[in-house]
């Protein structure tokens, strides 16, 4: 009797297990969490935490991928003797999909500092992609970033740059390695944040980032901008932190009408725990120029807030001089 309770407790465990490989191996396959773009120089990510990555070698009319899987022309993971690189981490404002290479902000930055340079080459590599938030960009940062050596770390963050809950995972054994424990995470978490959301009555931009920036989510982009912040004084470095301000058309001004202002001061606030950090929030030079959510937008009418070249450009001046004032380039 025994015998036979053992056996059949055997073969109930085996069929467990093989119900679970069975529907682990349908995930891998058939399931794709959300939350990426779906354009054609995109794929499905090997990486769990990146969920999806660009494609090496695409290319379109007004630039192109190199084989590494960043924008940009190709780039040796070997550092060339005399140069001085910086790693510029962001979303769809970094990447720029709308502007030519040479309009970027990476590239903009990366000229100024050469032609004020007598000595040293600078390099400014391009590690944007669309949508991705803060924990992505840490992942991107430690798995691909780090291998080129930088010399400075820039991260570049926007207002919508806290994940939505459902995406957030602890990197677990099981997380990590099972789509299926992740599939369920995912769908458990949704729906308990379809119900919050339609509780707390969120219905527009504004209602939406203060949502994600609420303590349960920004504490995760909290420790991921403290995460960079420690790989980069390892490397004897702050991490500049740049802040974009919101440049759509719920943005009247970026004065005394900006609904935002709560979020930069909640950001910069991070700098209070940790010294290894430099704040340079763009829109202090925005207003000092008298520039408005019209002047700096794309195509402010059409709501494509993303920054055009001129304003690009400001960026990349100011920037600048707040890297010399803080020390963070040679010289």
């Amino acid at each position: 009797m025994k015998k036979e309770m053992a056996v059949n407790t055997l073969v109930l465990l085996i069929s467990i297990l093989a119900v679970f490989f069975l529907a682990e191996v349908i995930m891998r396959f058939n399931w794709e969490m959300g939350g990426w773009v779906k354009r054609p120089i995109y794929q499905k990510s090997m990486n769990p935490y990146l969920r999806y990555e660009l494609v090496p070698g695409a290319k379109t009319t007004n630039m192109s991928i190199n084989s590494a899987g960043f924008r940009g022309p190709e780039c040796p993971l070997i550092k060339p003797k005399g140069t001085f690189r910086v790693i510029m981490l962001g979303d769809s404002e970094t990447f720029s999909i709308m502007l030519d290479e040479n309009q970027t902000l990476p590239r903009q930055l990366e000229s100024l500092l050469n032609s004020r340079s007598e000595r040293l080459r600078y390099e400014v590599l391009n590690f944007g992609v669309e949508g991705y938030g803060t924990l992505q960009e840490l992942e991107q940062l430690k798995t691909k970033g780090m291998k080129y050596d930088p010399d400075l770390i820039i991260l570049n963050y926007v207002l919508n740059d806290p994940e939505p809950g459902e995406y957030y995972f602890n990197k677990s054994f099981f997380m990590r390695h099972s789509c299926l424990v992740r599939y369920l995470s995912y769908r458990i978490k949704k729906t308990m944040i379809k119900k919050e959301r339609k509780k707390l009555k969120i219905k527009d931009e504004i209602d939406n980032y203060y949502y994600y920036h609420q303590m349960k989510y920004f504490l995760h982009v909290q420790d991921a901008i403290s995460d960079m912040a420690r790989i980069s004084k390892r490397q004897s470095r702050k991490l500049a932190v740049v802040i974009f301000p919101v440049s759509s058309i719920m943005v009247k001004d970026f004065r005394d009408n900006y609904p935002y202002k709560a979020l930069h001061t909640l950001v910069k606030n991070i700098g209070k725990e940790n010294n290894n950090i430099v704040f340079i929030d763009l829109i202090d030079e925005f207003n000092r120029l008298g520039l408005t959510p019209q002047n700096v937008a794309i195509n402010y009418i059409y709501d494509e807030s993303h920054k055009n070249a001129m304003a690009l450009g400001v960026c990349a001046e100011y920037i600048y001089s707040i890297l010399k004032t803080e020390n963070l380039i040679p010289g």
